[in-house]
């Protein structure tokens, strides 16, 4: 018996219908990167492992138990983009070349973990990194960014948390404050928590599990551990988002789960997809640079889960291009068919037929399942007169058309067609 094949767990096929919605989330994404003026990077599948155990972070569920492995090889495939970006900078010196960039990235990441709905072993990200400013304006730009590009591919039901981390020095306070709090219950938190309050109690705050986050939420955090300087900074922000509408709650609790992160993070989330509800979440990795290339230079970002926005999608409808379907009354007429068709695509009208010698019953069927908006009947009654008969499948009215005049006559229509 052969083998019956079916992709890899953690890993989905798209569906041309799912292609369709990644390729409208991907090109109305470039159209707003370009629009703020953003520039793209592809990036290599394959970094140096000890890159994400540098910057990510040891104690980070990606590098503890996900990232996955080139076997014999110091290599892993990309888990985030992030770094990587910040690895093409260094790499290039691009510091000595100009003081300030705007990058953005889209393309499939890799982690090995347990696969559930929302979380893929093989899933895509857009992002985005801004290099060289601390302004609170930029973080506000990044947030107006990742939230304009989840509006316009549909998605309306999505709420925004913010919150700061600090600097280094905050950081390192918070995380004090935490291991003093929870030392009396540690023994109640889970094992990977129990060892994160020892290594890096900032960890502990970002653990899914009830128990944990139940103690968790019991913890005073707010702002207290914030500097002047990082409080200014969050308030200003908070303030632009107020004076721009930009709905948000504010999230003390909120600190993501890689540890490169200083300053403000945020996250958008839906509750269309349950307890993996993140879309996407971004914020400031001011210090990264130095822990990676011993060089300052502030920095912000976000990356946005193709595969987590497609899923709260769900059943919306993403407009499609308006489709002419072209059927022939009879086998004969085929030659006239694909002039028709020629005619028409190269008037960037898009068009097809059903190349197989079927009914024109059963062609109307198929045109009517693959939802074409218009359908072209070519009959030989009509073509003695060089006309068409051309139907508007939406609004169930046909009419004939002069066969020199077809490609001006779809167009007209297509023109108020949505």
């Amino acid at each position: 018996m052969k083998k019956k094949y079916s992709n890899v767990r953690g890993t989905i096929d798209f569906s041309p219908q799912q292609n369709f919605i990644y390729e409208s989330l991907r090109n109305e994404s470039i159209k707003l990167f370009n629009l703020y003026g953003y520039k793209q990077l592809i990036l290599p599948f394959l970094e140096e492992k000890s890159l994400f155990i540098k910057s990510v972070g040891q104690t980070t569920d990606i590098v503890q138990s996900q990232m996955m492995k080139i076997e014999g090889k110091d290599i892993v495939l990309r888990p985030e983009g992030t770094a990587q970006v910040v690895r093409y900078y260094l790499q290039n010196r691009l510091d000595k070349k100009n003081s300030f960039y705007k990058f953005f990235y889209i393309g499939p990441m890799f982690r090995g973990e347990r696969p559930q709905k929302g979380r893929l072993r093989q899933f895509n990200h857009v992002g985005a990194e801004v290099i060289g400013s601390n302004s609170f304006y930029l973080d506000a730009e990044i947030i107006m960014l990742a939230l304009a590009i989840v509006d316009k591919i549909g998605l309306k039901e999505k709420k925004l948390q913010v919150n700061s981390l600090g600097c280094r020095k905050d950081k390192e306070k918070l995380s004090k404050y935490i291991k003093e709090k929870l030392k009396k219950q540690k023994n109640q938190l889970c094992p990977n928590c129990q060892r994160r309050i020892k290594k890096n109690p900032l960890r502990v705050i970002d653990c899914k599990r009830d128990s944990c986050r139940k103690i968790v939420n019991s913890l005073e955090l707010e702002k207290g551990h914030l500097c002047s300087d990082c409080r200014n900074h969050f308030d200003n922000l908070l303030a632009v988002l107020d004076d721009l509408k930009i709905d948000y709650r504010y999230n003390p609790y909120l600190v993501r789960g890689l540890d490169y992160y200083t300053n403000t993070v945020f996250e958008i989330t839906s509750n269309q997809l349950g307890s993996q509800d993140a879309l996407g979440a971004g914020g400031r990795y001011n210090d990264l640079f130095n822990q990676l290339g011993n060089i300052e230079m502030p920095a912000v970002g976000f990356a946005l889960g193709v595969e987590r926005i497609m899923l709260a999608l769900g059943q919306t409808k993403v407009k499609s291009f308006p489709l002419v379907f072209i059927a022939r009354a009879g086998n004969e007429l085929e030659n006239e068919l694909f002039s028709v068709l020629t005619k028409l695509r190269n008037s960037n009208i898009v068009s097809t037929c059903d190349f197989r010698k079927k009914s024109l019953k059963a062609q109307l069927r198929y045109g009517q399942k693959i939802g074409a908006d218009f359908v072209v009947i070519l009959g030989e009654e009509e073509l003695r007169k060089d006309k068409v008969i051309l139907k508007d499948m939406k609004k169930s009215k046909q009419e004939e058309v002069k066969l020199n005049q077809l490609t001006t006559k779809i167009k007209e229509k297509l023109k108020n067609y949505a």
